[in-house]
This record gives structure tokens, sequence and C-alpha cells, in this order.
């Protein structure tokens, strides 16, 4: 009997019928939710697991504490308790990522990239750099145009590491395909969540225009395809440490967002740097800028961390003036008598 490999088949399905604008199944609101969900990564799913698992449950079960005995739901408990879950849980998600935030728009998005890469991409950054000479005698020499030209070979040099590509020979057509797709990216619109959970597209002047989240899915489909040839067994087709250069292997979803926060927070920082709008009249050695460039964000980095556990911590300990609304603890207000003592308190 012949058995014909299935390895390739479900995506050859998925590309082909993408092709001919047809789908594999039809999408319900629950798989689209729950899709949305997942493209919001870790701070979505986080806040989705903690209200269900955590702050309705608990509010019920204050709405009914003591029910038994006082026959009436426990309003005061239940707001007690609302108040405390649903103001501790985002907190944890939404302090960090206010400071990433601040931190990302006063010293640049590199704050966003984990710390660990910020030196081997910078290490790739300052090669390129160096392949990439300023001549002083050309007066054409536009800081934008140059850090546009540099972030590009950037992003084929990264990808074209993920993808285990030895690079001598220059990045190949997909790590060059994968590149251009990430400068799409950099400069797409955003859906929101309702346009996601609703698979709404973003029509600009009448057009179509792809989303970040439809060019991200692009990119990963794209990589993984391509892996799917270079790779012998599929344990590591979704994760790369791009041929050693990172400590440990990273997920490509996550590298491509790295990727582009560095590559973009690079770019601007080098238009930035550049005087008078030439890279003649800047004297700039963009060798020493990489290493000043690391330096900095490395040390920006360790600030933001710090802080982001400093203000969540800080934060934590304000939040039982807060919730504490009421003079006693509602949920013991049944064992109390008229004049507040607790005589039930073995029940």
């Amino acid at each position: 009997m012949k058995v014909n490999s299935i390895q390739n088949q479900p995506y050859q399905a998925y590309k082909n019928n993408t092709k001919s604008n047809k789908t594999l199944f039809k999408g319900t609101l629950a798989i689209n939710c729950w899709d949305a969900i997942a493209r919001g990564g870790f701070a979505s799913s986080f806040m989705v697991q903690d209200v269900l698992g955590t702050c309705l449950p608990r509010t019920y079960q204050s709405l009914n504490r003591n029910k038994d005995i006082t026959h009436k739901k426990n309003y005061k408990a239940a707001a007690e308790t609302a108040l405390r879950e649903f103001i501790t849980g985002p907190s944890m998600v939404a302090i960090p990522m206010f400071v990433l935030a601040g931190a990302n728009k006063l010293s640049g998005t590199t704050n966003s990239v984990p710390l660990e890469n910020i030196a081997p991409f910078s290490d790739e950054m300052k090669k390129i750099l160096e392949n990439m000479p300023i001549n002083p005698a050309n007066a054409k020499n536009n800081p934008i145009d140059y850090a546009a030209k540099a972030k590009k070979r950037f992003y084929e040099q990264v990808f074209s590491m993920a993808l285990g590509e030895s690079g001598e020979n220059g990045a190949s057509d997909v790590a060059r395909e994968l590149a251009r797709d990430l400068r799409e990216y950099d400069k797409a619109p955003k859906r929101n969540f309702f346009q996601q959970l609703f698979n709404k597209d973003i029509i600009r002047d009448g057009k179509k225009v792809r989303a970040k989240d439809q060019i991200f899915n692009s990119i990963v489909t794209k990589y993984t395809d391509a892996k799917k040839g270079l790779v012998e067994t599929y344990d590591c087709l979704l994760t790369t440490n791009m041929n050693g250069a990172l400590k440990k292997p990273n997920k490509i979803s996550s590298l491509i967002k790295d990727f582009s926060n560095f590559g973009n927070d690079v770019e601007k920082t080098m238009v930035k740097h550049s005087k008078d709008g030439y890279l003649p009249k800047a004297n700039i050695d963009f060798s020493s800028f990489m290493e000043t460039f690391k330096q900095k964000r490395t040390g920006s980095k360790y600030l933001t961390n710090i802080l982001m556990v400093a203000a969540t911590a800080l934060f934590m300990t304000q939040i039982p003036k807060l919730y504490m609304i009421n003079k006693t603890n509602p949920e013991t207000d049944a064992f109390r008598n008229e004049s507040g003592e607790v005589v039930r308190a073995d029940k």
C-alpha cells in the first residue's frame, strides 16, 4: 500500500484556497473571538483568563455570601470584591504597559525588545553599517534614505539568520520577501479588537489595506512554510536561535515584533542624529554610533524593567484604600450584633 506524506498538505491546501478566495471552513464568532484574543498577546490572554476565571466567580460568590443566614444578596460584599478583583488583575498588566509605553516614547521602541536580544541585534546592525560607508563627497547622502536602507538590510539579515541560512551569498529570496513584508508591517494601520473579532478589512480610498495583524500572520505563515524545507524535524519550526546569535531559541512570533521595534528605533535615532539634513555634515561614525546605541538602550531597558516592577508594587499597596468602601467587612456583617461586635465567629 502506498503512503503519501501529509507534512505539507495542510499549508498547501491553505495556500491554494487563499489564492482562489475560498476558506477551508467557515469561521464562527467564538473562533474569531479567541483568534483576536490570541493576536492580542499575553496581555489580552491574561485579561480574559483573569476576568473569566477569577474576577467573575469571586464576585458571584461574594454576592451570595451568608445568604443562608440573611436570605438576601450581599451587594456590599460583591461591590468590594468586584472592585478589588477588577483593579488588581488589570493593573498588573496595565501598569507595566503604561511604563513601557512611556519608555518607548522617551527612549525608543528598543525598550520592548528583550534585554538579551539588544546586544546581538546591535552587533548585526553594526556589521551592516560598516559595509555601508558614507561618501563625504556625495552631498546627496540623505539620512532618511540611508537609515531606511540600513533597516532594510537589517531585516534581510536577521530573517536570513532566523531561517538558518549562512548568509555567505546574501539573503535568500524568502528572507528578502519577509523583510519587505516587515517594512510594510511597520507602516500598516492597526485593526481594533472588534475589527479583528468580525474580521473586517480596513478600507482606504476605496481600496482594501492590509492591517498589521494580517501582515504579521502572513509573515509567520511564509516563514514556517520556508523553514519546512530547511529542517529535518518540525519541533523547531516556530523557534530559532538565529545561527547561535541568541542565547536561547525565541519564538518567531516574538522575534518579528523585536526586529520591527529595534529596526525602527535605529532608523529614527540615526536620522535624529544627522545634522543639517545630510550625513557628511553629521560627522558620525555609525560603527561607534551603534556601540553607543547599544549601551544606552541596554541601560534604558534595565531601568524600564525596574520601574515596571516598582510601579506595580507601589500601586498594589494602595489598592486596599480603593476597594474598602465600607466601615466593616461586608462578608462578616451577618455575624455582628447592633454594636458591631462579632457574635457568631464560629459559624
